[in-house]
């Protein structure tokens, strides 16, 4: 088989083998290749040691040199050497206690997690193959090098791996992988929380972002949602549809609480993700978003710029997409209503101020508050009363008939 590669990595690759060392490219560049897809790294593996490696490239930094790793950079692009090693124990489930340093491209293609990410390339000897990882690439499998049992008990983190995998390249996780899964499920506790959100946002932004129906079918979910039984059909079809969204991550996880603790999600969101140790901005937005879906009922010129004033033009435009997918409405109904976002419905600022209120002895405190409140649902119902003189007016009849306003401090 023959891969056509960049210059820049064929000239890293050549630059090792010519001071006297094996070089080829390995794991998931290799795949990806392959697969016709671009890599987001480079990793090559040699039988060179790290000094080696530093004394041949002028310009590298310490990546791992415990494992045996380090970092070249050469003709403008960065790829991760790591010398030919095996791993020994895995006490903690997650990294091996020591790795032995070996002379065998196989010895270390053997240490890896799915046959998919366990072939080598070079340039001129083209693929290394001895798992058969590109037999199951064409029939489309997510399968563990050797014994599955083993290599998810050396590192729980594979499991979540292979589901990711799965999502990402439209593959199915062959049987007796997947029934190790289903075994091992509980050492996944043993992974860090933040390694776990990582990986569940790549299964949420991937190709079939619907595969993570997955972790409630092999008992992941118990780990990373305990709070979640199950994954609704509906969710799973949502997942179909915005399998291509720009803005998917949040739709998903919005919906995904929502699904499972329908009016209560609003209670749950911030805990769980809290939990994951998902980040404020997250955060937020998950939360604007679930607060539209609950808020944005009918889509009158009302209720649409009240949306696109208190949550966004972008949350709003999600919150239509989302409410009409699996309903009645049409495509043509859904563009036209989403299409008006951002022209004839904007987002709405009251042509008066709390301190303006204030000076009148209109309200303090609280009250002043609750008065621009009205305020602005007066201005949503009718935007023409948007007009200094006529909120005010309307404000001193609030403030007379004395209808839901607190002066207290």
């Amino acid at each position: 088989m023959k891969i056509s590669l960049p210059q820049n990595i064929i000239a890293i690759i050549s630059k090792i083998n010519n001071c006297g060392y094996e070089a080829f490219l390995v794991g998931g560049c290799v795949r990806d290749l392959i697969m016709e897809r671009n890599p987001n790294d480079w990793d090559i593996a040699t039988n060179a040691s790290t000094n080696a490696i530093k004394a041949i490239f002028t310009r590298t930094y310490n990546t791992g040199l415990k494992h045996g790793t380090v970092t070249a950079i050469y003709n403008g692009i960065k790829a991760e050497i790591t010398t030919y090693r095996k791993e020994a124990m895995y006490s903690d489930h997650r990294r091996p206690d020591f790795v032995i340093f070996t002379d065998t491209l196989t010895d270390d293609l053997s240490r890896r997690d799915f046959t998919v990410n366990s072939m080598a390339y070079h340039p001129e000897k083209g693929l290394t193959d001895p798992f058969n990882g590109l037999d199951d690439i064409k029939e489309g499998v997510i399968r563990c090098v050797g014994n599955p049992e083993k290599r998810f008990s050396e590192d729980a983190l594979r499991m979540l791996r292979a589901i990711r995998f799965s999502a990402q390249l439209g593959f199915k996780i062959e049987d007796k992988t997947f029934s190790a899964i289903k075994k091992y499920w509980s050492d996944l506790y043993y992974v860090s929380v933040e390694r776990i959100q990582s990986e569940l946002n790549k299964i949420l932004v991937s190709k079939e972002p619907q595969k993570l129906y997955l972790l409630w079918k092999s008992g992941l979910s118990q780990v990373i949602f305990p709070d979640i039984k199950e994954l609704n059909d509906e969710w799973i079809n949502y997942a179909k549809y915005f399998s291509d969204h720009g803005n998917k991550k949040t739709i998903l996880l919005s919906l995904l609480f929502l699904s499972a603790f329908k009016d209560m999600a609003k209670y749950y969101y911030k805990k769980l993700l809290k939990k994951l140790k998902y980040d404020n901005k997250t955060i937020r937005s998950v939360g604007l978003l679930i607060s539209c879906i609950e808020d944005l009922i009918i889509f009158s010129d009302r209720n649409l710029r009240k949306a696109v004033t208190e949550y966004g033009e972008e949350v709003a435009k999600n919150t239509i997409e989302i409410k009409t997918v699996c309903s009645k409405f049409t495509n043509a109904y859904r563009s036209f209503i989403i299409d008006r976002i951002g022209k004839d419905i904007v987002p709405l600022k009251a042509d008066i101020s709390g301190l303006d209120l204030i000076n009148a002895g209109l309200c303090s405190g609280p009250g002043i508050k609750e008065m621009l409140l009205i305020l602005m649902h007066c201005i949503y119902e009718k935007t023409e009363v948007n007009n200094f003189d006529i909120l005010m007016s309307i404000a001193k009849s609030v403030a007379k008939s004395q209808i839901s306003i607190s002066d207290k401090p």
